[in-house]
């Protein structure tokens, strides 16, 4: 039997590309940790409704890792939470406002858009299984804390500027964490996909070497490091990419499907 009882692992980037394509022994090699002795979590930046429409691709039937490790729940019950509390929330909101920075807001798993950008949001949602609000200002969303907000900044100079202020004024309540090229995820300080690991290796009395971890981004660092053994796919994150034991070049290489099914299966 495999010593790993839990994989956890990012979506985009990791097991799909970023237009959510994927390849057909990916496809396959989840059926077979589905029937097996392993538990297979997806941990993600997506809502949960975009969460639980990959889930559903591929059959997988455990608790999703969401928001950026914000929450963690099945379709019917909120296993863990750490939102942004509401005052801190309008503050990053009206910071983003001022750089002119197309954001998304999400509170009671709905996605909020005061900037109805078609494009953007149509490259956000496409294939996604995911849907948004557009209002006029975020001031008539009724909030419940914030699961997350996102920025989306399409150039690279702005991204890192915006990145760095917010984590020199935030980052003592705030993680602040590049999820893409163009996006930007901000959460709750306690709220990170290594937190939720943390909290589902409790819930399953796990220890970090029943843990295997892939990802392909900044916001899989703490995720990887909470786990026995890392694979980081591609060089989007320097920082993943030396924290990991395995490396894989990207997804359509299959080379994290070979790993698994060497390491877990």
């Amino acid at each position: 039997m495999t010593k790993f009882k839990l994989w956890i692992s990012d979506i985009d980037g990791t097991l799909m590309n970023y237009d959510s394509s994927y390849t057909p022994r990916m496809y396959e090699l989840i059926q077979k940790v589905n029937n097996s002795s392993t538990k297979l979590i997806i941990a993600t930046g997506r809502m949960f409704m975009g969460a639980q429409y990959v889930a559903q691709k591929f059959n997988i039937n455990n608790p999703i890792v969401c928001y950026q490790g914000a929450v963690v729940r099945t379709k019917d019950e909120i296993l863990w939470q750490s939102l942004i509390d509401n005052d801190l929330g309008k503050e990053i909101i009206e910071y983003l406002r001022k750089r002119k920075i197309h954001t998304h807001i999400y509170t009671n798993d709905i996605l909020y858009v005061e900037d109805d950008n078609k494009e953007i949001m149509r490259q956000y949602c496409e294939g996604r299984g995911t849907t948004y609000t557009y209002v006029k200002s975020f001031d008539e969303v009724e909030i419940n804390g914030f699961a997350k907000i996102l920025g989306v900044i399409q150039d690279e100079k702005t991204m890192q500027e915006i990145k760095e202020d917010l984590i020199k004024k935030y980052s003592d309540v705030l993680t602040i964490v590049q999820s893409s090229p163009i996006y930007l995820e901000i959460n709750n300080k306690n709220a990170s996909k290594g937190n939720a690991l943390k909290f589902l290796k409790e819930y399953w009395n796990l220890s970090d070497d029943e843990v295997i971890a892939s990802g392909d981004q900044d916001n899989d660092v703490d995720m990887i490091k909470n786990a026995g053994v890392g694979i980081c796919v591609g060089k989007n994150s320097k920082e993943l990419y030396n924290v990991s034991e395995y490396h894989c070049k990207n997804v359509d290489s299959d080379e994290l499907v070979d790993l698994i099914e060497r390491l877990v299966l």
